[in-house]
């Protein structure tokens, strides 16, 4: 079934987290600083929905990055750490996304941002990388407190936009991200981009793409 809205994922689907990856390396100073900060954020934003709590995803960024940094034997105070964590607002976007998202728009589809990041930061990263105006929607994980993948995230936006499951899809460079599309009955696009790889125990994704610019052609 062709879709009618296309969700977005931010951070590594659109946006190349290079710059923030560089600056939390040269903080710690160490190549793998990102690599093993990076997964413990992921890992506690689950924790943060599994037990039902809620704190932004800034704040448990920044937890994050005070647990791991002893590893480095490195210590930083609360400002230093935002000031290191702040460079996720200046993310440049992938070559393919600009001119994807305007096939996309051209064709009539209602695209929509959503992130587990905080509405501000969402807000002011797709400012910077000049591509806020090619959505309709542009919504954080905030206005349901549930972080992806939990199901109940992907139907809030099913729900806002009065959609069915089957005619919409979730974009997405992450495998758990694809997982938890998949759970919520959406067609789900694998984004290949350098280093992400699906999870071979999960069902494959609807369609499989390397660029943005290839979705127009897959799904249509």
């Amino acid at each position: 079934m062709k879709p009618k809205i296309i969700i977005f994922d931010v951070n590594e689907t659109l946006l190349n987290l290079i710059p923030l990856k560089e600056e939390v390396n040269a903080a710690l100073e160490n190549e793998m600083g990102f690599d093993v900060w990076f997964p413990e954020l992921l890992h506690y934003s689950l924790v943060e929905t599994i037990t039902g709590n809620y704190q932004n995803f800034s704040e448990i960024a920044a937890a994050t990055f005070k647990m791991i940094s002893g590893k480095f034997d490195k210590e930083f105070s609360d400002s230093e750490i935002k000031n290191i964590l702040s460079e996720i607002t200046r993310l440049p976007p992938y070559p393919d996304v600009k001119p994807g998202l305007e096939q996309l728009k051209n064709e009539g589809y209602t695209l929509i941002a959503f992130s587990n990041g905080k509405p501000d930061v969402l807000k002011a990263q797709l400012a910077f990388a000049e591509i806020d105006s090619y959505f309709d929607g542009i919504h954080s994980v905030e206005e349901i407190k549930k972080y992806k993948p939990h199901p109940e995230s992907y139907k809030y936006i099913l729900k806002k936009y009065d959609a069915i499951p089957k005619r919409a899809i979730m974009v997405a460079a992450h495998a758990w991200d694809i997982i938890g599309a998949h759970g919520a009955n959406l067609q789900t696009c694998f984004v290949e981009r350098p280093g992400k790889k699906l999870y071979y125990l999960a069902e494959k994704p609807d369609f499989l793409v390397s660029k943005i610019t290839e979705i127009l052609e897959k799904i249509g």
